[in-house]
């Protein structure tokens, strides 16, 4: 939490509302952005695990990919769908507090306004990333958990290679998917997993967005 107390010196106990203002603000806007991140993000790497890891038979390789993906893809999207919205959110509420909290002169006011809500965005805008973040990776997990359950039991049941042939056989996906793009026996190349494993070194954060 950032508060410059230059800007508070003629009235320290405002300072209170800061933070006050900040929490309201998230509390506004994280929960439709939350759920609309996480909601994406999830039917998108459900989809793309169940093709490029149908014939994976790790089921923890393939859990730790869609970890890795989903949770970059809803960090990003709660970032970008929330910035400007939190902006707003926490502008309108310290100044509704500010306006409670006794008289000021409305050009120091708006400065207070303007100033607290910028050097607190950052720290708004971490927090709504990481609650989206950590509810994706916890729906992706109950997503999946079918897929992770068959091969694990498959696995040892018969000790062969898990193959799941329905995606072929679904209509889902055409059958002139390019080579590079087709699932093939023994699961994904070191080559095709790196595209997952980039996902875990891709920047995070307010500073990347």
């Amino acid at each position: 939490m950032q508060i410059n107390p230059a800007l508070f010196s003629q009235q320290p106990q405002l300072k209170r509302v800061v933070p006050l203002a900040l929490d309201r603000a998230i509390r506004e806007i994280i929960s439709p952005v939350v759920e609309r991140s996480v909601t994406i993000s999830c039917v998108t790497t459900r989809e793309l695990m169940l093709k490029d890891f149908a014939m994976e038979p790790d089921e923890m390789r393939m859990r730790k990919a869609a970890q890795l993906m989903v949770s970059n893809l809803a960090g990003s999207l709660a970032l970008v769908t929330c910035k400007e919205p939190l902006r707003v959110a926490c502008s309108n509420h310290m100044r509704a507090l500010l306006q409670q909290a006794g008289s000021l002169d409305v050009q120091l006011m708006e400065q207070l306004v303007q100033v607290c809500s910028s050097d607190n965005l950052d720290l708004g805008c971490t927090l709504i990333e990481k609650a989206a973040t950590e509810k994706a990776v916890r729906d992706v997990e109950e997503a999946l958990a079918p897929a992770f359950a068959i091969r694990r039991k498959h696995r040892e049941q018969t000790g062969l290679p898990y193959y799941d042939m329905s995606i072929f056989t679904s209509g889902r996906y055409p059958t002139g998917l390019p080579e590079a793009l087709r699932p093939k026996p023994g699961g994904l190349l070191p080559t095709q997993r790196r595209v997952y494993e980039d996902f875990g070194r891709i920047p995070r954060g307010v500073a990347a967005a």
